[in-house]
């Protein structure tokens, strides 16, 4: 996919070819035709995507109506590439898998292929009926209830310590539909940069209107802040918008709820070096 020559050769000194190690990664990597057939895909995005490559199958984004769906190729085709925007696929079997799709348009004359990435960001459903979380809509974080599921979830482990970092942005002045959007798009962008920073075992609530809550398992204080400050570091030159950011661990027989409001109470503005900075493209 990239413009710089390469060597005639495919493999490296080590004997490792580059379609093999395409092969053997975590992430999925797949190329998809304009009307949303999939080319080909390495074995991680056939997992995510719940289907092989084939002429006559279509992925569909199943988080948004196949209208909608349809009308985002076309506007992807256009606006050339997005990154991490958050999608959601339902295998044959009823599971659901979410995953952030980094991708861009390659276009060759009038013909149109579409080349991503795919990571996962599905939590395991933990009920007996295979319920899965509710995410968020705007931001694609968790919804405020998984923190009960969040909360029982450790008394279970009988985990001692969890760590709890608080991330604020300033709430609009006005409450009108555009100061709105406005503050969801980058609480948006705020979670896609916490997700970059963050282990799969760790998990963003979106706890409010202006609000980020990021549940870190087994964390104390010590590891907390460590996390807390790794996050401000990366802020500087990282983040999409500046911040506030204020953390401390649970300890039992305290609540999340609890932890989260003492979190609150020792707020730090996070600075951001001042960038050009290219937010996420909306489809």
């Amino acid at each position: 996919m990239s413009h710089q020559p390469v060597s005639a050769s495919p493999s490296f000194a080590d004997g490792v070819s580059l379609p093999e190690l395409v092969r053997l990664l975590r992430e999925g990597v797949y190329i998809m035709r304009a009307d949303g057939v999939l080319l080909d895909a390495n074995p991680a995005a056939i997992d995510l995507l719940g289907i092989a490559p084939s002429p006559t199958t279509h992925v569909r984004d199943a988080s948004r109506p196949l209208a909608t769906w349809r009308t985002e190729l076309d506007q992807l085709a256009r606006s050339g590439d997005v990154r991490e925007f958050t999608r959601e696929f339902v295998h044959a079997d009823g599971t659901r898998r979410t995953v952030l799709d980094t991708c861009y348009a390659r276009r060759d004359g009038d013909h149109v292929t579409y080349h991503g990435v795919l990571s996962d960001i599905t939590v395991p459903a933990t009920s007996s009926d295979d319920e899965q979380p509710t995410r968020d809509p705007a931001t694609g974080a968790f919804a405020r209830p998984y923190l009960a599921h969040l909360e029982a979830e450790a008394a279970t482990q009988h985990d001692e310590c969890v760590g709890v970092c608080v991330v604020q942005v300033d709430p609009p002045a006005e409450h009108t539909m555009d100061a709105t959007h406005a503050l969801d798009e980058r609480l948006e962008w705020l979670t896609r940069f916490l997700w970059r920073h963050i282990r799969a075992t760790e998990s963003i609530v979106r706890s409010g209107p202006h609000e980020l809550l990021l549940v870190l398992p087994h964390a104390d204080d010590v590891q907390t802040e460590q996390v807390a400050r790794r996050l401000q570091l990366a802020a500087l030159r990282g983040a999409p918008a500046p911040f506030r950011i204020g953390w401390c661990a649970r300890h039992r027989p305290d609540t999340l709820a609890h932890a989260a409001e003492r979190a609150r109470q020792g707020l730090v503005p996070v600075r951001v070096v001042e960038r050009e900075f290219q937010p996420a493209r909306q489809l």
